[in-house]
């Protein structure tokens, strides 16, 4: 049902590439494999305005909000890279940290 509902949903040159996929979870890594990339552009683009962003006439809190809001968009757009493996020797949680002191305003 789920491949069906898929399948509906795709224009018919797609369709015609990924018709002989065996269940819906082989067909949707295929999509996701195809489609799914990282947009570069838009990447450096929105870390340009986070190395650009200055208070300037915004109070702190505007400040602030706006700066929260370009590295939720950065996070969301570079979700590839997040790590979902339980780590046991501790890079995981060092990296974490890497991150959160690179964002230190």
């Amino acid at each position: 049902m789920v491949t069906s509902w898929i399948l509906n949903s795709l224009e018919k040159d797609i369709v015609d590439s990924v018709e002989y996929v065996n269940d819906s979870v082989e067909l949707w890594k295929e999509l996701e494999d195809r489609y799914d990339q990282t947009n570069g552009t838009k990447l450096y683009q929105i870390q340009k305005e986070i190395n650009d962003l200055s208070q300037g006439v915004l109070d702190i809190t505007g400040y602030y909000i706006k700066m929260k809001k370009l590295w939720k968009e950065l996070n969301t757009l570079s979700i590839k890279t997040h790590c979902n493996w339980v780590c046991t020797c501790g890079a995981k949680e060092s990296m974490h940290k890497v991150e959160q002191d690179r964002r230190q305003i």
